[in-house]
């Protein structure tokens, strides 16, 4: 792209001022690029998620001995909530590991470049492609 660009550039078909604007924006794009690459091929490091799950898992088992005095019968009601609601924080954290596949609950990126695709498109009046329909109720 930066080709392209000192290309335009040499032959007069952009100024010196939009040049400049432009290359800013495409060395941020390629800064943003290798951001996301490396949120892409960083997992989460499995010591990491085995330390989490047993401090979890840890915690919900002593919780119960150690709230029994303040809430009596009630401890098992509460025990379960804040056991529920850490486990769940425990999952949430595996499946937000990458957000950059392909399962359900992964960033729809076709959808979201299909739409700056049918933007940029109608702002030069060029024929619009269509908007990407969902596969069971998920954008891809």
């Amino acid at each position: 792209m930066q080709k392209d660009l000192v290309l335009c550039y040499k032959q007069g078909q952009i100024s010196d001022i939009i040049y400049s604007t432009l290359t800013r924006h495409t060395v941020a794009m390629g800064d943003i690029h290798a951001g996301c690459d490396r949120i892409m091929t960083t997992p989460l490091p499995f010591s990491y998620s085995v330390l989490l799950h047993r401090a979890v898992y840890s915690f919900c088992l002593i919780l119960p001995f150690s709230i029994e005095a303040s809430f009596g019968i009630w401890t098992p009601v509460i025990v379960a909530l804040i056991a529920y609601l850490f486990l769940g924080l425990d999952a949430l954290s595996a499946e937000l590991e990458e957000p950059f596949g392909l399962q359900e609950n992964d960033l729809p990126l076709n959808s979201i470049v299909r739409n700056i695709e049918r933007e940029m498109l109608s702002s030069l009046g060029a024929e619009i492609p269509p908007v990407l329909s969902s596969y069971k109720g998920n954008l891809s």
